[in-house]
């Protein structure tokens, strides 16, 4: 059975490392359980977590799949979070399309710095939100938002360099995910977006560092040190 969490107290059990728990973590962190745009769950083997239609699910594998898409069928859902194993079963229930994607980890022990890498700009929601619409079709209200709360919260933080920005999204307990990273056209292919990384990473020494992607970025993520780690599965509703 799937119920509403009413109190923070509800995930004292989620794991304490791992992209899905820290994801959902991150939310409680910056929300609590009073909003309804924000909602969490509590399943027999799993914690869910929803911000405006889009769903984050931490199973253990043996997740009932049938009771999740009976679910998600309910709510209604954007999006949906997973590992890879829950991803592939899922998709096939709810009759969406399914994408595996790659988690990949910062390895500094392969990394030369060098003397070009330097600190990264502390950016504001508006100044990251300037240049990272130009790599990805994000919507500016709900984002702006939601990254705004994020970093009032200390969750989340943008940094920038030479054109270059990314949003971590959170940093606890030692890990920490990058994501959004773009480029202004104009300054494309001159590295900046990998001395941005570089940088972030150095600022994040204490953390191990995650970024996800898909299969055609894998190549780009290795040049800078990243080595796949695991598979994840993101899930979109099918357009009727």
């Amino acid at each position: 059975m799937i119920k509403r969490a009413v109190s923070a107290d509800e995930f004292s059990a989620l794991p304490e490392k791992g992209v899905e728990a820290q994801k959902i973590r991150s939310l409680l962190m910056a929300y609590g359980t009073k909003y309804d745009f924000c909602r969490f769950y509590l399943a027999e083997n799993a914690f869910i977590a929803q911000l405006n239609g889009d769903f984050i699910v931490c199973g253990d594998g043996e997740t009932d799949a049938a009771e999740f898409a009976e679910f998600l069928g309910f709510c209604g859902f954007s999006s949906v979070f997973c590992s890879k194993k829950l991803g592939e079963v899922l998709s096939k229930k709810l009759g969406s399309d399914a994408k595996i994607v790659n988690l990949m980890r910062f390895d500094r022990n392969v990394v030369n710095y060098g003397s070009d890498i330097v600190t990264p700009k502390t950016l504001s929601p508006s100044e990251a939100y300037s240049v990272i619409k130009t790599g990805f079709e994000i919507e500016f209200e709900p984002w702006y938002l939601d990254m705004s709360h994020r970093v009032r919260h200390n969750i989340s933080r943008l940094y920038g360099l030479c054109g270059s920005a990314l949003a971590v999204q959170y940093a606890i307990n030692g890990e920490a995910l990058i994501s959004q990273i773009a480029t202004l056209p104009d300054q494309r292919g001159k590295g900046f977006a990998s001395r941005l990384i570089l940088s972030v990473c150095r600022e994040l020494c204490d953390y191990s560092v995650y970024v996800l992607c898909e299969n055609e970025l894998t190549g780009f993520y290795r040049k800078n040190g990243f080595a796949i780690k695991d598979y994840k599965c993101c899930i979109y509703k099918s357009n009727p």
